[in-house]
């Protein structure tokens, strides 16, 4: 792991919770687009479901820093961030 991911502060855990689900999310488009060009077909059934799953890769990184590193801080930053992001989802695409 690299230095200055082994730091105890909350700025880091919010910023690698917002950073990390915009990359898996490329990640994720990129695949769903390969998977319909070569079979036809979606990997999910709507596309705003890529958003939901994008904030999976937060949970390691709340479980590196809260069970491995012991790193309080960083750890509830990257839950906290985890869990706006998954309110947001809920309020755009569910709001009756």
């Amino acid at each position: 792991m690299p230095e200055f991911l082994k730091k105890d502060n909350y700025l880091l855990g919010v910023l690698l919770g917002l950073i990390l689900p915009l990359f898996f999310y490329g990640v994720l488009y990129v695949l769903d687009l390969l998977v319909f060009q070569l079979m036809g077909a979606h990997v999910v059934e709507f596309p705003r479901y890529l958003y939901l799953l994008a904030t999976i890769i937060n949970l390691y990184p709340i479980r590196v820093y809260l069970v491995n590193l012991k790193f309080e801080k960083s750890g509830k930053g990257v839950l906290l961030v985890s869990l706006l992001e998954i309110i947001a989802y809920f309020l755009l695409f569910y709001n009756a």
